[in-house]
Parts: structure tokens; sequence; C-alpha cells
């Protein structure tokens, strides 16, 4: 049964991860800064995950290890920290459908980091996905070079993807000294003070609506998947999970295409068609 709530868990979600980044991209503007905008996204989850804490059955513990505090510092810089700000600085640039599709390969990576660190085993065909991912990673960059400062997007895209490998590994890692609840509060409790120290120099350069995109994505993303994100790493592990979050590309095109207005270019659905694929065979490995 447990095994089922993790499953669900992920799937929920994947469906936030898929519909913030057309949200994103209707909120973030030219002169919107994305630490500014990411600020107001973690401070406005913390009370979310505090109500869910105090409600549920987990206890609030703290980690009795230096190395566990490792762990939790690395799972809230690496992922929500360095990860989110150049995820949203690349949907800037690029666009929500391309840059989701660019972060996502995030998977590979927590894969292939689970063979080495967890002990974790997903075949051979995670080398046939890789492949088959970075192909559709090229196409889609491809036709992001067609776009003013494209290639300042695809790089922090990539950047996103390889701070959120690390980060899931180093969640992991948390999810052996504390709760899947717990590590999200603190995480939110490590990144409200970065994030301001970071970004409050901006904030004024968000206006209304940035600040209300920001709001919605932050109760999505932060408020509600992270801790589900967490919950179904600490029942199902690594692979089960992030193989389930491979439905969050596709959902996030659609979503940037109904909401965001995005235009259909033939590479872009084609690189996204081809990394989704290869994100599939590389997990279902």
């Amino acid at each position: 049964m447990e095994y089922s709530w993790g499953l669900l868990s992920v799937l929920a979600a994947s469906i936030a991860w898929g519909i913030a980044p057309a949200i994103i991209k209707i909120g973030v503007r030219s002169h919107v800064d994305a630490r500014a905008f990411n600020a107001v996204r973690v401070f406005v989850a913390a009370p979310i995950i505090a109500l869910i804490l105090l409600f549920s059955n987990e206890s609030f513990t703290v980690p009795m290890s230096i190395y566990g505090w490792i762990a939790v510092l690395a799972a809230s810089l690496l992922g929500p920290g360095l990860g989110d700000i150049a995820y949203i600085y690349s949907i800037r640039e690029i666009g929500g459908g391309r840059a989701v599709t660019i972060g996502y390969t995030y998977i590979l990576i927590s894969q292939f980091l689970a063979v080495l660190l967890l002990g974790e085993h997903p075949g051979v065909q995670l080398f046939l996905g890789s492949i088959i991912a970075l192909i559709g990673v090229w196409l889609v960059a491809q036709e992001a070079k067609t776009e003013a400062g494209s290639k300042k997007g695809v790089v922090a895209a990539l950047i996103a993807s390889g701070a959120w490998g690390l980060g899931s590994i180093a969640n992991k890692y948390a999810l052996f000294y504390v709760g899947p609840l717990t590590l999200s509060f603190l995480r939110i409790l490590i990144l409200i003070p970065l994030m301001i120290l970071l970004g409050y120099r901006s904030l004024r350069s968000l206006d209304r609506r940035a600040v209300t995109m920001a709001s919605i994505t932050g109760v999505l993303s932060y408020g509600f998947g992270i801790p589900l994100f967490l919950y179904a790493i600490s029942t199902v592990g690594v692979s089960v999970t992030v193989l389930v979050t491979a439905l969050a590309p596709v959902l996030g095109k659609v979503f940037s295409v109904l909401l965001a207005k995005e235009t259909l270019i033939a590479k872009g659905v084609i690189g996204t068609l081809v990394t989704v694929i290869g994100i599939i065979v590389g997990v279902m490995g």
C-alpha cells in the first residue's frame, strides 16, 4: 500500500511541475530577475509545508549527525537553490517547453549517480536511453538558437539538469536522517534567507503579475511538489521516482502551448518526443 502511495505522490508532483513552466513563462518578463522570482516562490511555500507537517503524523526531528546536515544543505542548495534559479532563467530565455525538456534530463544524471553512489542497477538500457535523450536535447537546443539569448538559456537549462541530478542523490542521503516533510521544511528554512540575500535588490523588478505567478508556482512546485517527490523517494526509491517524473516534460510542453501560447516548431516537437523517449528507455532499464 505504501508503494502505491509513493507512486501516486510522484505522479501528483509531476503534474504540478508540468503546469509550473507555463505559468512561470507568463509571469517572467525580460525585466524580471530570476533570483527575486524564486525568492517569492520559496517564501510562499514555507507556511504551506509548515501546515502540512503540523497536521501530519511525522515528527519534526533535526539531524543529529554532521553528515545529515551536510546532506540537508546539499539537497537545499543544489536543487531548489542553484537548479531552480537556472531553470527560471532558462524558461525566460528559451520558453517553458524547451527549458523543461532539457532540464528533465536530470533523470538520466540521477540514474547514473544512483548506480555509482547508491548501488542501484537500472540496467544497460540506461546508456541507450542516455544517447537517445542527448539527441533530443541537441534538437531542442538547435531550435533554441533561433531566439535571442537562447545560448545562455540552453546552458542554464543544462545547469539546472546537473543541479537537480546531484540534488536527487543528496535528497536520498538526507532522508536517511529525517522524514520527507521535515526535509522539505528544513530546505525551505535554509533557502529563505539565501534567496532573500541573493534577490532582495531585484525584488522591485517584480510587478503584480510576476508576484502572483511566483506565488502560484511556489505553492505548486515547493509547497506540494517537493514534499510529494521526497515522500516518493523515501518509499519507492530514486529509480522508480524519477521514472514517473518523465511525465513532467510532456505535460510541460502541452501546458506551455496552451497557457503561454508558445509556438510549435518541428525541431522542438521532435526533440521533445525524442528526449522523452530516451528518458523512458533509460529509466525503464
